[in-house]
């Protein structure tokens, strides 16, 4: 009776399922102090759906994968995570021979899943080439910023300090975005075209990917101590990227670096993916360079990418549930690029009130948040249309629509 007084009382649905995640990520996940609850206008209700929901998406991908139908089992998991360290050194083994081919084949699909043109990002692709160097993460929360407080008070007007807490809640939703749709690499050895590839090279590793993949996703939801030591510590640490200013002398290479380092394959991608859209997503930072580093040094931060990483896909597939179906027809491909920074490009509260109506499960904001997102896309639509004009302008050396010449111009990373 008291188990199952408790299973009632579990602030996550889990429905029918019997897997449950740790206590204490459950705990972090239902707490009015997550920033996601603070972000969100429906608060922890919405938090706790979105992870909730993605949790069981994430235990039926790893039933797939084995099997197995119930994986409450503490005993059953241990076996699993002993079979994934097992798969480790195979896998490298495997892929140390095709390092160069495995790289390019990770660019390849980045720049195809996030739907941007080769000629905007400088990328390099590390397949496993060294020990990930952790030194320069930011582990923990840098110490926050103080604020002078009013000598008069306007309801209109609002504090640095409300400015500044907007501003951190706009950063940790669009981190999530890219955390969530760098998920989208996580999976692509997937895709049938890829698996045939990578089945030329051994038919192992396919298998081996998808039960590395799936229950190391699991992990995050059941293992919250472990999670917790890499997040301080950096160790265990499988995937890296750096996005920074290109230092190529040459006036027509991009503006951006992006250095991803993976230990394996689908990691590379993932890491890609991730440095891509953490490059977007430089146009949701305050305009203020000095807000900016504030804001990153309470948002950026490596013990904030487990929650990421659980919130971020269901946020990404609330977007594109939102999105007009017109973005992913093929003829537009590449204009949700642009519909992302003008998206990102919106006031803190404007931003978050979007996002908010776009989850909540309230039909009439639902329509809110769908109709901000037509109006963007109408914008985006124009500037891309611009931005084409221009670079068949510069491809035939005619110059005239030079303020379109660069997608990712003055953009100050």
């Amino acid at each position: 009776m008291s188990k199952k007084f408790k299973l009632s009382e579990a602030p996550v649905d889990y429905g029918n399922y019997p897997e449950r995640m740790d206590p204490k990520t459950e705990r972090k996940v239902s707490s009015p102090e997550n920033p996601y609850a603070k972000a969100l206008r429906g608060g922890v209700s919405d938090v706790e759906k979105l992870i909730g929901s993605r949790f069981k998406k994430v235990v039926d991908k790893l039933r797939a994968v084995t099997g197995i139908n119930d994986l409450s089992n503490r005993y059953v998991m241990s076996q699993l995570v002993g079979e994934m360290m097992g798969y480790v050194r195979p896998i490298v083994n495997i892929e140390s021979r095709h390092k160069a081919e495995l790289e390019r084949l990770a660019i390849d699909l980045a720049l195809d899943i996030t739907e941007v043109e080769e000629d905007w990002y400088k990328i390099e692709a590390l397949l496993n080439r060294a020990p990930i160097n952790v030194s320069n993460f930011r582990k923990k929360k840098e110490e926050e910023p103080k604020f002078e407080v009013p000598t008069s008070f306007d309801v209109e007007e609002l504090t640095d300090e409300e400015k500044f807490e907007l501003e951190k809640a706009k950063r940790n939703i669009i981190n999530a975005i890219v955390q969530g749709s760098a998920k989208k690499g996580h999976y692509a050895f997937q895709m049938p075209n890829v698996k045939a590839k990578l089945d030329a090279i051994n038919p192992s590793l396919y298998g081996m990917y998808s039960k590395v993949m799936a229950i190391n996703d699991l992990l995050y939801f059941t293992v919250e101590d472990m999670i917790e030591q890499m997040s301080q510590t950096g160790s265990g640490v499988a995937g890296k990227t750096q996005t920074m200013s290109n230092d190529d002398d040459d006036e027509n290479a991009p503006e951006i670096k992006i250095v991803a380092e993976g230990l394996f394959f689908p990691i590379l991608v993932h890491e890609i993916v991730k440095g891509i859209e953490e490059a977007k997503g430089k146009y949701g930072l305050p305009e203020d360079p000095e807000m900016a580093m504030k804001v990153m040094g309470q948002t950026d931060v490596l013990s904030q990418e487990p929650m990421q990483l659980r919130i971020g896909p269901e946020l990404v597939e609330k977007i594109k549930f939102a999105l007009p179906a017109e973005i992913f027809e093929p003829e537009n491909k590449g204009l949700i690029s642009f519909f992302q920074t003008e998206l990102y490009s919106l006031p803190a509260k404007e931003f978050l009130d979007v996002i908010s109506d776009v989850v909540s499960e309230n039909d009439a904001e639902n329509r809110k948040g769908m109709k901000k997102f037509s109006d963007l896309l109408k914008i985006a639509k124009n500037k891309k249309s611009q931005y084409d004009k221009s670079k068949k302008s510069t491809d035939s050396g005619d110059d005239e629509d030079e303020e379109f010449g660069s997608f990712l111009k003055g953009l100050d990373l």
